[in-house]
């Protein structure tokens, strides 16, 4: 049965779980660092057509799945788990992909949604060739701003719910080696408020913070990213300074699995 959650039992443990990771995914994280750096090297190296486009491909799977080996070392450190590294590693690749796809697929509906209202109500775009014309100021004079403004902030309102219940996928994916996407959906029914809240403190605040600070750093450090090299160190700088968030994500991560999920046979 699974344990009551109160913010500040989870809070304090997500803690101690992020300490325990850190040190057993270092290895890992170097590779995830090294990984993220050559996948946009690539990305301004290859050539253009077939090959460079077979190439990037099996370049950003090899990054995906780095991600997926430093995620698994993270919750392997703190989670009770079956099956070796690197089988879990590729259970969590499969769980990504499967969830880069619906999110690809509800990110597209979204677009298009907004599109097409923007379209009913008259908001164009000046002529080819001039600046876009203000299309809050038509907004604002056709009186629709305020309703359209009210559905975007609803809009990503439900993205972070969905978000939210779905927190718990990778770390069920790595820790019971199988695919776990929508299989975790009903873990978090309920405690939405409580780990909302929590995912905003441990997660999208440091997130934020470490990503104003990875911008000056790799501003100061390698100046414009005007070529393929040059924008390689600046990912692998951005990514360095990103992983005390990766940690305290996972750690918070984990320390929900363990109070959520049912026993393995269910």
């Amino acid at each position: 049965m699974s344990e009551p959650l109160t913010f500040p039992d989870l809070f304090t443990d997500s803690l101690r779980r992020t300490g325990r990771l850190i040190v057993p995914s270092l290895p890992f994280a170097a590779i995830f660092v090294v990984a993220a750096a050559g996948l946009v090297l690539a990305a301004g190296s290859l050539p253009q057509g077939g090959v460079g486009f077979v190439a990037f491909a099996a370049v950003t799977f090899l990054a995906l799945f780095a991600h997926s080996l430093f995620s698994a070392a993270m919750y392997r450190a703190v989670s009770a788990h079956e099956g070796g590294m690197l089988e879990s590693a590729w259970k969590l690749t499969m769980a990504w992909l499967l969830v880069i796809v619906i999110a690809a697929i509800g990110g597209s509906i979204i677009v298009l949604f907004f599109s097409l209202i923007g379209s009913s109500l008259g908001v164009v775009s000046g002529e080819p060739g001039q600046e876009i014309t203000d299309m809050t100021a038509q907004m604002r004079e056709g009186g629709t701003f305020w309703p359209l403004f009210a559905l975007f902030v609803a809009t990503l309102i439900g993205v972070f719910w969905f978000a939210v219940r779905l927190m718990l996928f990778a770390g069920a994916s790595v820790t019971r080696n199988r695919v776990h996407v929508f299989r975790t959906w009903s873990w978090t029914k309920g405690y939405f408020p409580v780990l909302a809240l929590l995912m905003l403190i441990l997660i999208i605040v440091p997130v934020a913070i470490l990503s104003i600070i990875a911008a000056q750093a790799s501003t100061a450090l390698i100046g414009a990213t005007d070529t393929p090299s040059k924008a390689a160190l600046a990912t692998g700088v951005t990514a360095l300074i990103h992983l005390p968030g990766a940690w305290l994500g996972h750690g918070f991560a984990a320390s929900v699995l363990a109070r959520l999920a049912p026993p393995n046979s269910a």
